[in-house]
């Protein structure tokens, strides 16, 4: 009475304190995951089994509908924290099911047979469906497909304008990480790994592209991939020296098998490759302990 306490409060907490006591909690939610994957499984196979036998508004409702249930189901659990955990593989099936459902919607009823951009107005309004609930409830799964969903559609309309598909991997590689790098200073930060490796990994990858087998250019992949090996030390990512510390071993192995394969000298070549690659290592594992060390 003194702290305005409600019975519904104390009682959420008792069995919140209850389920973590159990023993074998961790067994039942194994199964209980995966038993819905059978459900799920077995669903989807029967739908495909009778969809020649549907009619149109049957095949969006069978597919669009669950999507937007679990979504809906996502937000309201959020309201009672005995159940909260349960909104993340909630929204995870709103997220697979949403863009099925609304691409059937486009093919069962839209005229024409442009894809792309099909394709770039769906992951637009997903983006903007998990977004802007984010606002209000601030989880973290939101804010992840919101963002996944935007550099989907973005990525699109960039190839729609005709951009080189090397300018559209290093423009959303170098975006992507930047607002990775907000997000790891934020509440949010347990989606920045995932999103520091998807946007080096196609910075790196574009560029390599953008520069394989040109001689004297190509060399400018090295300082690069050494820049990110020191920014991910400013960012405090493992994940981001890691993706660096790769695309630098393999950027030695092309370069030796590219220019020094054919000449007299390739043992002595591939002798130093093993030095450099000792060394590489050696400064990976150094600062991979500088990032340890510092404070997030």
């Amino acid at each position: 009475r003194a702290h305005d306490i409600t019975l519904d409060e104390i009682g959420a907490h008792l069995t919140k304190g209850a389920l973590k006591d159990k023993s074998g909690g961790w067994l039942s939610r194994v199964l209980g995951y995966l038993g819905a994957a059978f459900i799920f499984g077995g669903l989807a196979l029967f739908i495909t089994m009778i969809w020649d036998d549907l009619n149109s508004p049957a095949r969006v409702i069978i597919t669009y509908g669950p999507g937007i249930v679990a979504f809906i189901l996502g937000i309201m659990v959020l309201k009672d924290e005995r159940y909260e955990k349960a909104s993340t593989p909630l929204f995870l099936k709103s997220a697979v099911l949403l863009p099925t459902g609304m691409f059937v919607f486009l093919h069962e009823y839209a005229d024409g047979d442009d894809a792309q951009l099909a394709a770039m107005i769906v992951f637009g309004i997903l983006s903007l469906q998990f977004l802007l609930p984010f606002f209000k409830l601030q989880r973290t799964s939101l804010l992840f497909f919101a963002f996944l969903f935007w550099n989907s559609s973005v990525g699109i309309l960039m190839e729609r304008a005709e951009v080189p598909g090397e300018l559209i991997g290093i423009g959303l590689g170098v975006s992507i990480m930047a607002v990775a790098w907000t997000i790891d200073r934020t509440q949010y930060r347990a989606i920045a790994p995932f999103y520091y490796f998807l946007g080096s990994v196609g910075l790196l990858w574009s560029v390599f592209d953008a520069v394989e087998g040109i001689p004297v250019i190509d060399i400018l992949y090295l300082p690069l991939t050494i820049f990110l090996m020191l920014v991910s030390t400013r960012m405090h990512s493992r994940t981001l020296l890691l993706v660096s510390t790769f695309a630098l071993l393999g950027f030695l192995g092309y370069y030796t098998d590219e220019y020094f394969a054919d000449v007299t000298g390739w043992p002595i070549a591939l002798m130093l490759m093993g030095f450099m690659l000792i060394g590489v290592s050696a400064y990976a594992v150094k600062l991979g302990r500088q990032i340890g060390k510092k404070p997030l």
